[in-house]
């Protein structure tokens, strides 16, 4: 089959806003799959390769789900046509984090062996080994997932980051344990999952943080015993801990000065945990003689620290058994043209901007 010309999300400069582009996705080499893209989200992340991606031009979109449409020569994986999710940090298996047994620590991820994806004859990098933002793309036959029936595509699509990075934060990266006291600043897609895995961990105090009223009842729906505007959060975990603190403090803002906040309101022992990607320049300011007297520690969070072909079904069959609430997250889908315009605003978008393909 020969290679698909079709159109994707592309960022051809920093500082520039993304543009439709038409783009030519080769076929699947030896161990890789070709995915006809059906729903794929839309990520802070997305926003933020425009201010911070390594590499130009590059197809944006690392949040997605689709059919596998083609397979590479000699290729072990699903059929053509299984319905798959895809996952964009897939480890190695060989190196020394994946040796110890420590996958989420992967230090040589798997991509494509050579670039697949093309425009105006001449490679365009992939994001985050993905590059979903556009009707089709290829991957490694190992990031591509099956999760089972009963969800539907906008679902499948953010089990793929928003919810593997969230419920993963809370559950694994940290990790959560029954009876602590638990912090969320930032209570959009991710946030709002770390909350949800909190709630899974039984954690004693759940206080999520966000200025958006709306999003601060979507938390209270998955298990926040406390909500706050921002102003008044510190005040709030100081009433919700009797004083004492938090155990774990989640900030997923991506905003330094909100890192900082987060550490202010931590308890002896307490942990900062960063799941926002910040700007690649940011710094974080904080005393370091306060985090050693206090014993605290901070820790940043990619992924969630999954094991994505354990956990993406897991969190799948959580969905389907009605233990983790998915469909407030997800409005009206929208159109790749209107994905341009999301990208750009993501903040003011309802919680998840998920572009359908079909």
């Amino acid at each position: 089959m020969p290679a698909i010309e079709c159109t994707g999300l592309l960022l051809e400069n920093l500082g520039q806003e993304p543009q439709l582009a038409p783009i030519r996705v080769e076929e699947p080499g030896p161990g890789e799959v070709r995915v006809r893209l059906i729903a794929a989200g839309i990520c802070h992340t997305d926003a933020a390769a425009t201010r911070d991606a390594k590499i130009t031009p590059v197809v944006l979109g690392h949040e997605g789900a689709g059919v596998i449409e083609m397979l590479g020569q000699d290729t072990h994986a699903p059929p053509v046509g299984t319905p798959v999710v895809l996952s964009w940090k897939t480890p190695c298996g060989e190196c020394r984090g994946c040796r110890a047994g420590r996958s989420w620590l992967c230090t040589s991820v798997l991509a494509a062996a050579e670039p697949r994806v093309f425009w105006q004859d001449k490679p365009a990098a992939v994001m985050l080994n993905t590059g979903c933002l556009a009707e089709y793309c290829v991957v490694p036959a190992a990031s591509v997932i099956e999760v089972g029936s009963g969800i539907d595509w906008p679902h499948r699509a953010i089990l793929g980051c928003a919810v593997a990075t969230g419920l993963g934060a809370a559950l694994f990266t940290a990790p959560v344990r029954p009876g602590e006291y638990v912090g969320v600043w930032g209570a959009g897609g991710v946030g709002l999952n770390v909350v949800a895995g909190c709630k899974l961990a039984l954690a004693a105090v759940i206080v999520a943080v966000d200025p958006d009223p709306s999003r601060r009842h979507l938390a209270t729906v998955r298990g926040a015993t406390h909500v706050a505007a921002p102003d008044d959060a510190a005040r709030v975990v100081a009433d919700a801990t009797q004083g004492q603190g938090l155990d774990h403090a989640f900030e997923v803002t991506g905003l330094e000065s909100v890192a900082a906040n987060c550490l202010n309101n931590l308890s002896v022992g307490g942990q900062l945990v960063l799941v926002g990607a910040p700007s690649r320049t940011a710094d974080l300011t904080f005393r370091p003689r306060m985090l050693l007297s206090n014993q605290q520690r901070i820790t940043g969070c990619i992924y969630g620290s999954i094991r994505p072909h354990i956990h993406l079904p897991q969190f799948a069959e959580w969905y389907r058994q009605g233990v983790l609430p998915l469909d407030d997250l997800v409005t009206k889908p929208i159109s790749l043209e209107e994905a341009v315009a999301a990208i750009g605003s993501p903040v003011s978008s309802p919680i998840r901007q998920v572009v359908r393909f079909d």
